[in-house]
């Protein structure tokens, strides 16, 4: 079993500009929670530890999820904030968005049993996004590790998630120290460590580099179009995108994710995982949004 945490929220989608925009299409989105439900429909157990508010689309996010498999018990319902919402246009690139931050930020620290038969810890850049949640994510993070249980770090980070407004490379650089898979997309690398104006192989590998160096051990970093750069520390392998269609990449990068823990838990090793992982990502990306179907007839 996966335990995820972080943010669930309702992304907002729209087909125009936001500036302009008049209508939006709701779905059940966050991270941990597209994750959860993408495993729980190949048959992986997962479960959640979040928060959302009171409210008709936090009751929505529960039910949607409890519908897939995944183990609800441990969302958190907060009265006085609402569910977070994220407004985002439709993209086939890396979707820009704005977030009205709700009761995500107010996760609070459960009972010891919460890692019962966890096998991987995944954690989202959501939950180190402000200092109180960082407190409560490192006690998780050293619970996992004194319990043996591998880290998964997703380094979805942007400036506008983190209170002050501007990444916390210290709190990213603690959390990946202790990170056994991350999966990077060449955006979360810019915005974590600059962007480079080198060719695109040679920026790849200094970003490769640069997570390796902080101590993380798998790293898939993923570029769109032109596919992941896998690496153990070791070597690095190219996988090509097996993208036929895109309609829009919202939730790719979590069907990567699922595919890729779905082979590790199933005794692959990390490179034949990440191949897994961008067949699950190319059939996410045929579809608007991340609420999308999955059954193993994907890679049959």
């Amino acid at each position: 079993m996966i335990l995820f945490v972080g943010e669930l929220l309702a992304d907002m989608i729209a087909e125009e500009s936001l500036e302009t925009a008049k209508c939006f299409e709701m779905k059940v989105g966050g991270s941990p929670g597209n994750i959860a439900s993408y495993l729980s429909q190949l048959g992986v157990k997962a479960r959640i530890l979040s928060r959302v508010g009171n409210d008709i689309i936090g009751k929505r996010i529960i039910n949607k999820l409890r519908q897939k498999g995944v183990d609800t018990s441990y969302i958190q319902i907060d009265k006085e904030y609402g569910t977070t919402l994220v407004f985002v246009q439709k993209t086939k690139d890396t979707p820009d968005f704005f977030v009205l931050r709700g009761a995500d930020r107010f996760i609070n620290l459960p009972n010891n049993d919460l890692f019962n038969g966890i096998k991987i810890l995944h954690l989202s850049c959501w939950t180190i996004s402000y200092d109180d949640l960082f407190k409560k994510t490192v006690s998780i993070l050293g619970e996992a590790i004194k319990n043996r249980i591998l880290i998964g770090f997703d380094p979805n980070c942007r400036d506008k998630i983190f209170k002050c407004g501007k990444i916390d490379k210290e709190k990213v650089k603690f959390i990946l120290k202790h990170t056994n898979f991350c999966k990077p997309s060449l955006d979360d690398a810019m915005a974590i460590f600059g962007e480079k104006d080198y060719s695109l192989e040679d920026t790849i590998k200094y970003y490769i580099d640069k997570f390796h160096a902080l101590g993380v051990k798998n790293i898939a970093l993923t570029a769109g179009k032109y596919g992941a750069y896998v690496s153990d520390g070791k070597n690095t392998l190219h996988i090509p995108s097996n993208a036929k269609k895109v309609v829009d990449a919202t939730g790719a990068g979590d069907g990567f994710w699922a595919g890729m823990y779905y082979e590790i838990l199933n005794g692959k090793n990390f490179v034949e995982s990440c191949k897994m992982g961008s067949k699950v990502s190319a059939h996410i990306l045929k579809f608007i949004g991340a609420d999308v179907e999955l059954s193993n007839k994907i890679w049959e």
